[in-house]
């Protein structure tokens, strides 16, 4: 399958860096094969099509942000894979010999996904019935009574579609990615009303991973900084601290601490576009 995005994001390395010791470099990479390190590497990634061979990437990254939930994280990628004419998975850039090569399948490059999921239409699947209670019973759990009231409307009202974003990627993956990819998910979602198909969404939810510093005066921190600006546009919020399930429940930030949480987003469908045109400004103005 051909290439439909390409956004090649470029990061300069001092030339000592790239003689580190094996130790040094053990040290920058995390349980899960993560690098966190302070050093800037240099990598080109693109935006492709979800294939069959993604699937196990994709649920890795599904499980960042649905944690230990009671979510079939596997349906859910199929799901995804299914409907590959919308949304895309980042993938880095190889040169022709390696993607050539048949011991390479990719099954293990997938970096992001960025999709939009119906969760009206395909209610009756197992997987999307698993993210409805969840957000039901967060809602119940977290939220004010009207968010409540809220999330019951739009869950038990079959008549109005409700789109599931997904924007998920590893960490170290810049923000400036999310640009194209969101161009791109416009784009198809544009092409995929225009055929009759249910890409038409009266509400979104998107579910966003933010960490808590533990000082009520400051700000959320986003871990995809792109959607800072899209808390201002949403009919209504909740947060949701996932400390006991996040296997590192504290990350060191200036000399403190964070703590991992979900914020879960509602909008009105016709504001996707805005949405995106927002997403675009704070990374360009970062």
């Amino acid at each position: 399958m051909s290439n439909k995005k390409n956004k090649e994001l470029q990061n300069e390395s001092e030339s000592e860096e790239e003689q580190n010791s094996a130790s040094d470099h053990d040290s920058d990479v995390d349980s899960d094969g993560n690098y966190v390190g302070d050093k800037e590497l240099q990598a080109d990634f693109e935006g492709r099509n979800p294939e069959d061979c993604d699937f196990h990437g994709i649920k890795q990254l599904l499980r960042q942000l649905f944690l230990k939930s009671d979510v079939d994280l596997g349906g859910l990628a199929q799901i995804i894979i299914s409907q590959n004419y919308v949304g895309s998975v980042v993938k880095q850039c190889l040169d022709d010999v390696m993607e050539d090569d048949d011991e390479d399948d990719g099954s293990d490059g997938v970096f992001g996904i960025t999709t939009v999921i119906n969760i009206t239409k395909r209610k009756d699947e197992n997987c999307i019935k698993q993210i409805r209670n969840l957000l039901t019973t967060l809602a119940d759990e977290n939220a004010d009574e009207k968010t409540k009231a809220l999330v019951k409307k739009i869950l038990t009202n079959d008549s109005e579609s409700v789109g599931f974003v997904i924007n998920e990627r590893i960490l170290n993956i810049p923000a400036a990615i999310s640009v194209p990819l969101f161009s791109s998910l416009q784009s198809e979602v544009e092409k995929a009303v225009k055929k009759n198909m249910p890409y038409t969404f009266q509400y979104l939810v998107w579910i966003s991973k933010t960490y808590n510093t533990g000082d009520e005066s400051s700000e959320v921190l986003f871990a995809n900084q792109e959607e800072k600006p899209l808390v201002e546009e949403a009919l209504a919020s909740f947060d949701v601290d996932v400390t006991d399930q996040a296997e590192l429940s504290q990350w060191d930030y200036e000399g403190g601490s964070m703590t991992p949480c979900r914020k879960v987003l509602i909008f009105e469908g016709k504001k996707f576009n805005h949405l995106i045109r927002l997403m675009k400004q704070e990374v360009e103005s970062a």
